[in-house]
C-alpha cells in the first residue's frame, strides 16, 4: 500500500520537523519526496532550498538570483 502525505501550515509551524520525524519513524528507505528549508543570511530570509529525501539539494527561490526556475539538484 502506498500512502501520500502532504503537509501545509503557516511559516515556522514545524512542517519540515514533522517530515524529518515521520521519515525517521518509517525509515528513509521506505520514503520518497522532499521538503524545503529557509536560506538565511545574517538572520534575514533570503530564499528557500529544496531537499530531497535521498539527500540532493537545490535552490528553489532566492532574492539574490536573477534567473527563474529551480537550480539543478546536486
Amino acid at each position: 500500500m502506498i500512502n501520500k502525505i502532504f503537509i501545509t501550515a503557516k511559516p515556522r509551524m514545524g512542517k519540515s520537523t514533522a517530515i524529518r520525524k515521520i521519515v525517521d519513524l518509517l525509515g528513509r528507505e521506505n520514503c520518497t519526496g522532499f521538503f524545503t528549508e529557509e536560506i538565511k543570511v545574517a538572520g534575514k530570509r533570503e530564499g528557500f532550498k529544496i531537499v530531497t529525501l535521498d539527500g540532493r539539494e537545490g535552490i528553489l527561490a532566492s532574492t539574490s538570483s536573477n534567473s527563474f526556475g529551480m537550480s539543478t539538484l546536486a
